[in-house]
């Protein structure tokens, strides 16, 4: 299949590649999950571990911000300063609410974009760098495929709903895997919060690192179109995995026993991880007035998986096709 689909020919693919992956199976493994696609990849050698659907592709919603980060260290320098637009400004949530006019330095919107998933400082960001977010994102696509992403199209900075714009789990490891090589962006990734501006606090979405030491640092994303979606990196001593997930039902639940599989096939077994992200309560200090909740959803069946590189396993159609095109907020 070619990578450049015009909108209505992505639109039919996404469909077909809906009806023809299964809902959900038991796995030998023992792995419940409702994920549509995942891979656990060894950090350090890059050899993927475990996967089911590596190459599907899938609407990556803020899981995208982690290559929009990538792209813009290598074009601008953390103190450069950035003036926001009208346009960035009315950028749908989650948003830290910055306005027309202001200006932020490249460090402080990076960390609000990877921290609080900002799309308002996606989009500042990205017409900083190409001029536009639609130049950014052409400019963005060109650059992951030259680094490793071949099968990722990108229509925008913050991963909101686009037509023709897809990623895929294979890909998404990959590009964690080098985002992660980066010092400045690791430090990012790995923060649990940060002050910018005075008294306006940002905190990371990434709940692992608030309940296992584990946790390196990772990006989650949700819109009502692609599910929750997840990349993210975890260390024992020498030993690292990664673990990209998409169009999840309940993303933290998916998560932890791929966390402990990761691990078992490292050859370095952890205890079970006891079900936290979901029960962690923050003081509205910390979530503040301009971050984003997160929706609820309900768990289904869980997909097959496959050792190594894996294609899609059988299983039912789809009996029909919800043909009404949501679009959600991005978190």
């Amino acid at each position: 299949m070619r990578l450049s689909l015009k909108p209505q020919l992505w639109a039919w693919a996404l469909a077909l590649l809906v009806l023809a992956s299964p809902l959900a199976a038991k796995t030998e493994e023992g792995l419940d999950l409702t994920a549509r696609s995942f891979v656990i990849m060894d950090a350090n050698t890059g050899d993927i571990l475990l996967s089911y659907n590596p190459q599907l592709f899938w609407p990556p919603a803020s899981t995208l911000k982690v290559m929009t980060a990538m792209y813009v260290v290598e074009h601008l320098k953390m103190d450069d300063k950035v003036t926001v637009s009208p346009h960035a400004a009315a950028a749908p949530p989650s948003k830290i609410g910055i306005k027309p006019g202001e200006v932020y330095t490249v460090k402080e919107l990076l960390y609000a974009l990877l921290l609080n998933s900002a799309n308002d400082a996606a989009r500042a960001l990205a017409e900083r760098v190409s001029g536009s977010e639609e130049a950014f994102a052409r400019d963005l696509t060109r650059q992951v495929r030259q680094w490793g992403a071949y099968r990722t199209t990108l229509a925008t900075a913050n991963g909101l709903p686009a037509d023709n714009q897809y990623s895929t789990a294979q890909d998404l490891a990959l590009m964690l895997k080098k985002a992660m090589e980066n010092p400045e962006l690791a430090k990012i990734m790995a923060t649990k919060y940060y002050h910018i501006q005075g008294e306006r606090e940002l905190r990371n979405h990434n709940r692992f690192l608030f309940t296992t030491p584990l946790a390196v640092g990772g990006k989650t994303g949700f819109t009502r179109a692609s599910r929750h979606t997840y990349v993210g990196m975890f260390r024992k001593d020498d030993r690292a995995i990664i673990i990209s997930l998409m169009g999840s039902k309940q993303k933290w639940a998916d998560l932890r026993p791929l966390i402990e599989k990761g691990f078992e096939l490292e050859g370095a077994p952890i205890a079970k991880l006891p079900p936290q992200e979901e029960k962690l309560r923050f003081p509205k200090r910390h979530t503040g007035k301009y971050a984003a909740t997160s929706g609820k959803s309900k768990l289904r069946r869980a997909p097959k998986v496959a050792m190594g590189s894996a294609t899609a396993l059988p299983g039912k159609k789809r009996s029909r096709l919800n043909k009404k095109k949501s679009k959600g907020h991005e978190h």
